[in-house]
């Protein structure tokens, strides 16, 4: 009986415990982990970092799963490409250089945003977000 329940449990701990990994039999794989996302181009050095770590640290296969960044004090100034990631409901922006905010207007999930400390933003612009349907 033990070594039926060897036997029988011991695949399932393997695979539990070998998901990160690549399992290959004959050089053909019969396991592949899943890839971080890296389908997007964002253009600004700070706001890439912060993306890049914050897609490592959640293991964001796919941008529809990153829901949350969080980028305050990055020296960030511009947020072109930050449209890949439709599905962000939050997102803080505080204290870094943000001079426009117009990738955000086509975001639909934005549920909450801190846009504090960025002395060049156009309040015009931002007042926007409160307005859109």
């Amino acid at each position: 009986m033990r070594l039926f329940l060897f036997f029988a449990l011991a695949p399932m701990l393997l695979a539990a415990g070998c998901n990160r990994y690549e399992v290959t039999l004959n050089d053909q794989p019969l396991h592949s982990p899943p890839r971080l996302f890296t389908d997007y181009r964002i253009d600004d050095p700070a706001l890439r970092d912060c993306v890049a770590q914050t897609i490592r640290d959640n293991k964001i296969t796919a941008g529809r799963d990153l829901t949350r960044l969080v980028c305050t004090h990055a020296g960030i100034v511009d947020l072109r490409g930050l449209e890949s990631f439709g599905s962000l409901e939050i997102l803080n922006l505080a204290d870094n250089h943000i001079a426009t905010i117009e990738p955000l207007l086509s975001m639909p999930s934005l549920a909450q945003l801190d846009l504090s400390a960025n002395p060049g933003l156009n309040c015009t612009e931002a007042s926007a977000l409160t307005t859109r349907g």
